[in-house]
């Protein structure tokens, strides 16, 4: 079937060609007459008038039509009719007038059934009813002119031969009339129901199209009704938040039941003042509830639609879950939040070395010197463990900012844990019941042993306070599941396999607000005097300086379970090895450089060497060094701190120094370790590392 708009346009195409037609015919008519009027000298005063109207006419027209082509088929086709209804009857009017004969009128009068047909099929708009009418009553003013003014003397035949035309015009133009009125009924028909059928699928394809989109994403998206309070939702709701509060979803209000309850009133207040004033979207973040009680983080993000008064009638949007963004960002805080406490606790701790070298110098001179008095070397002995005790503080803060000296060695989490058993039974008490299991193919791992099992006897001493009335301590060592394998190569770990040790208790727990905080410095839930809050974070930087991570898990009540991750081996890394120096006494009188910028701790050192007889030149900065080691060439050892002020550090000046004097030995000494030199000193045995604080005896060996 040939589509009904189609032939529409078809026949206006064809129409307005017919109406460019009949402007040349008449404009050609109108001219062609002038022409012969003056060439057979035979147009009169009427004649020349009727002639130069129809120039006139059909000459506006024509330009018209020309500069707007669009009004072929309507204004210029229905002036075109008016103006033929008028030429026709003047023409034949005076051609009757001159001759007295109906005869010469029978030309005119054909005319018009031509003009209906013409006036039929062109004119599709332009007062197409008035016009057709006036087209239908065209031929009366020249009946009515000829009844009047007929002198033939068989008046009756006359008036029998205008009758008959007008009975035969009129009965011509109904039938031409209901023909075209049927068709244009058809055609109009047709096209609409054609023009419905296309927006029919037009429809179906943007509802499909709005479906598939709400079936692609995994956004939830609604269209609510404000009025009837119907409401639409996609098929993500159902995953969202179960079948059953889904099937609670075509009421718009049943959303609010979805709300956590702490967010509830918060959120429907201000979507209530957003639908009641003139806000155009609507945006906020919240939690839901599913039906499984799993809350989620979701930010919706929505449109209202109103009326003409403002009123809101609709309300269109989607909600997006950002769960996983929020855990993400937290755990990004989190790390930001714990490298920077850990390079202000790794400041702090190389600034306490310093001093702690100093005092640890002291009390020792100080012990040795009052030996024989027994309340003074008391004291100094108290000043010794106080500074000692100050010592192991700073070894702590120095491993959860990830700056402490480690050893990384092959180990065997499952033998590992099996030796720490008899040690562990020493220190939880009878009523714990402990449980150590390892799996037959756990995978080794390389971390430092010692640093290790300092890790493990701290996470034990945690779960033992947190069972003052007795429970289970469970240690495990196990290979990490695939899944966690991929959680831990998902928050940045670069290993294929992970090796996981669990420490679990059946205590107390922790709620959600202390877990979050447990891995930093100095926060501690004992009473005061009971804990420095440093044990965790221990456990947290040397996990992180090992490549590793560390989880919590835990709940009122439901006990505390922490999972130490750490890559599995793929090889095998020997022991470092410190060399043994065959000097084993306490007396030298080799030429020491050293190169320390804090003066308190440079002027103690160099009293302690020169003690052990040894030619001490001193250096308060790297590039002072520097010059001296290029103008003395019998410096025999240059002990330098690493970390100092002036653009030059430690490892910079041997770098440098050992460029003039190759055989020049090193001895490197630092309140923390940093990772460059950790890494030198594990391939080159000539460099090597004094901790602070040290005793006077690591000193002098």
């Amino acid at each position: 079937m040939e589509d009904p708009i189609e032939i529409t346009e078809r026949r206006r195409k064809l129409a307005a060609q017919t109406v460019q037609v009949a402007l040349v015919i008449a404009f050609l008519g109108a001219m062609l007459g002038v022409v012969m009027g003056v060439w057979f000298d035979r147009v009169s005063l009427p004649e020349s008038r009727i002639i130069t109207l129809s120039a006139i006419v059909t000459g506006c027209m024509m330009v018209l039509l020309f500069a707007r082509p669009s009004l072929a088929t309507n204004v210029v086709s229905g002036l075109m009719s008016v103006y033929l209804v008028f030429h026709i009857n003047a023409g034949a009017i005076y051609a009757f007038a001159q001759s007295q004969q109906i005869v010469l009128i029978i030309p005119y009068v054909i005319w018009f059934f031509l003009l209906v047909i013409f006036h039929d099929y062109t004119n599709f708009g332009f007062y197409r009813r008035t016009i057709g009418i006036l087209v239908g009553l065209g031929p009366l003013p020249i009946c009515i002119y000829v009844l009047t003014h007929s002198t033939d003397p068989d008046a009756i035949a006359v008036l029998d031969v205008i009758v008959t035309f007008l009975f035969s015009y009129l009965a011509y133009v109904l039938i031409i009339g209901m023909f075209t009125r049927n068709r244009d009924e058809e055609t109009s028909l047709a096209a609409t129901l054609k023009e419905a059928e296309r927006s029919a699928d037009l429809l179906r394809i943007s509802d499909e199209r709005f479906q598939l989109i709400g079936l692609a994403t995994n956004d939830l998206v609604w269209d609510a009704d404000l009025r009837s309070g119907k409401t639409w939702w996609n098929e993500a709701l159902q995953e969202f938040l179960g079948p059953d509060q889904a099937a609670a979803a075509a009421d718009l209000w049943a959303w609010k039941n979805w709300i956590h309850p702490k967010d509830r009133d918060r959120v429907a207040k201000s979507l209530e003042d957003a639908i009641r004033g003139s806000d155009k979207t609507w945006t906020s973040e919240y939690r839901v509830v599913s039906t499984d009680q799993q809350t989620y983080d979701v930010v919706t993000r929505s449109l209202i639609l109103r009326d003409a008064a403002g009123v809101a009638i609709r309300w269109i949007g989607s909600a997006t879950d950002v769960t996983e963004l929020k855990n993400l960002e937290n755990k990004l805080r989190q790390s930001q939040k714990m490298e920077a406490v850990g390079q202000l606790s790794g400041g702090i701790a190389h600034d306490f070395n310093n001093l702690l070298t100093i005092i640890v110098g002291n009390a020792e001179t100080l012990s040795e010197l009052t030996a024989n008095d027994p309340r003074m070397n008391k004291l100094a002995k108290v000043t010794l463990q106080a500074a000692e005790r100050g010592a192991a503080l700073t070894r702590r803060l120095l491993s959860f900012a990830r700056r402490q000296s480690l050893e990384p060695q092959r180990v065997d989490p499952g033998k590992l844990l099996s030796e720490l058993d008899g040690l562990i039974r020493r220190t939880i008490p009878e009523d714990i019941e402990i449980s150590i299991t390892a799996d037959a193919d756990v995978s080794p791992i390389e971390v430092d042993p010692v640093q290790l099992e300092n890790v493990i006897l701290n996470l034990i001493i945690n779960a033992r306070d947190a069972m003052p009335t007795g429970g289970l301590l469970t240690l495990e060592a196990s290979n990490a599941t695939p899944e966690v394998n991929e959680m831990l190569r998902a928050d940045g770990g670069e290993a294929d396999h992970y090796v996981t040790i669990t420490v679990s208790d059946t205590g107390c727990g922790m709620p959600t607000d202390i877990v979050e905080h447990a891995f930093e410095p100095f926060f501690t839930t004992k009473e005061v005097g009971k804990g420095s809050g440093l044990g965790l974070s221990m456990v947290w930087g040397f996990v992180q300086q090992s490549a590793g991570f560390a989880q919590i898990q835990s709940a009122p009540g439901a006990g505390t379970s922490v999972r130490l991750h750490f890559p599995a081996a793929n090889g095998r890394i020997e022991p470092a090895t410190t060399p043994v120096s065959n000097h084993t006494g306490t007396q030298g009188h080799e030429r020491v450089l050293v190169v320390e910028d804090e003066a308190l701790v440079r002027q103690h050192v160099v009293a302690q060497l020169k003690v052990f007889g040894y030619q001490v030149t001193e250096a308060a900065s790297a590039l002072q060094a520097y010059e001296i080691i290029k103008n003395d060439p019998d410096i025999d050892l240059l002990l330098t701190d690493m970390v100092m002020p002036g653009g030059m550090n430690g490892k910079q000046l041997a770098d440098a120094a050992l460029q003039i004097r190759p055989d020049l030995k090193v001895l490197f000494t630092t309140g923390y370790t940093e990772d460059a030199i950790f890494q030198e000193r594990q391939s080159n045995p000539r460099v090597h590392l004094l901790q602070k604080p040290y005793r006077r005896g690591e000193l002098a060996r």
